[in-house]
């Protein structure tokens, strides 16, 4: 297989310990079309070779997009391939790789149920695959189950979420293994701790699905304990290890703001003439207004855009978690928000 250079066109930090590089052909030919689950594997200077999961699809692709996990802190600087792309990998930098390449993508029987079970690094692979079923095969049969460790390590969750009306009969479970108070169960994750398929509302399809497993290579070896107690046939076992788990919940949490505990609290939107009392359940603010009727901007929900930011009359707000976008003095991004206090928002 040849190598190509191509052009690094974007970099996002979707969460506190996951970045997003987007990739574009240096020489501007049209990319190689790709199966979800498939990767580039780059050669790094100073590295050496590193492979990364495509977390997007398309059957034209633009551009290419990984997802590169790191630790949630600053020292990080120890000469890995996560180092390279988060200190070194600049927009317009060449990168040299070759790919896409790999064979743990979606079997060729339309009619075959498939059970995606994913943690980590794996989202890139459960979004991909997922992406190409809504594309290519939307009304297959299919399980897709994740583990991470909250909200905050969850990169790709919007981008799940907005996928789920496009899979009518897909089946959805999240695990948090330390959900944070704002992770609400039943709409930001189902389950708590590590993936228990008896917890599963409708039993896995054992004899005749595709099981497909990826993530860190422990996560990996634990599941296939499980499927092997299953009885599923090892030649309808597909797995994609991912490498050691880059950090733990410990290290998740020292980055991200501590949330004091979470009380009911009069909000008032002072244009919009609406007062009503927010609990822990609303969500953030941006839910909130909008479960109020409330018409407020918005365009990521992630706290990477800005859009939605709005003037703070009075009162104070507590993040969610990391925010990139910078608001003008007074204001907040209510997509990323919770009172702190009695709240006055010109909205």
């Amino acid at each position: 297989m040849t190598s190509r250079l191509y052009r690094v066109i974007r970099k996002v930090q979707e969460t506190s310990n996951t970045l997003s590089i987007y990739l574009a052909g240096a020489d501007g030919a049209p990319l190689q079309p790709f199966n979800g689950g498939q990767f580039l594997e780059f050669e790094i200077p100073g590295v050496g070779p590193r492979a990364y999961l495509l977390s997007a699809f398309s059957t034209k692709p633009g551009s290419y997009r990984i997802i590169v996990k790191h630790r949630a802190t600053d020292d990080d600087a120890d000469g890995s391939g996560a180092t390279f792309w988060r200190r070194s990998a600049a927009q317009g930098d060449l990168v040299r790789a070759i790919g896409p390449a790999g064979s743990f993508v979606l079997p060729a029987r339309p009619d075959c149920p498939v059970v995606l079970i994913t943690a980590g690094a794996g989202e890139a692979s459960l979004a991909a695959i997922a992406e190409q079923l809504a594309v290519c095969a939307a009304r297959r049969q299919v399980w897709l189950l994740h583990r991470t460790v909250n909200s905050s390590t969850f990169a790709l969750k919007n981008k799940l979420g907005s996928l789920r009306a496009d899979l009518p009969n897909a089946k959805w479970s999240i695990w948090y293994t330390d959900p944070r108070p704002a992770d609400r169960k039943g709409k930001e994750y189902d389950h708590q701790g590590e993936i228990d398929f008896s917890q599963l509302v409708d039993p896995l399809p054992r004899q005749e699905s595709e099981f497909y497993v990826c993530g860190p290579d422990a996560f990996v070896a634990f599941i296939l304990v499980k499927l092997q107690r299953l009885d599923v046939a090892p030649a309808r076992i597909h797995a994609q290890g991912t490498g050691s788990e880059e950090s733990g919940p410990a290290e998740f949490e020292a980055a991200e703001p501590r949330l004091p505990p979470l009380e009911p609290r009069k909000v008032s939107f002072v244009r919009s003439g609406v007062t009503a009392i927010w609990k822990p359940a609303d969500g953030s603010l941006l839910e909130f207004a909008e479960r109020l009727g409330l018409a407020a901007a918005y365009s990521c929900r992630t706290g990477m855009c800005g859009t939605c930011a709005q003037r703070i009359v009075s009162g104070s707000t507590v993040p969610t978690g990391e925010i990139v976008a910078t608001p003008h003095p007074g204001f907040q991004l209510l997509c990323s928000s919770l009172p702190g206090s009695d709240l006055e928002i010109d909205l």
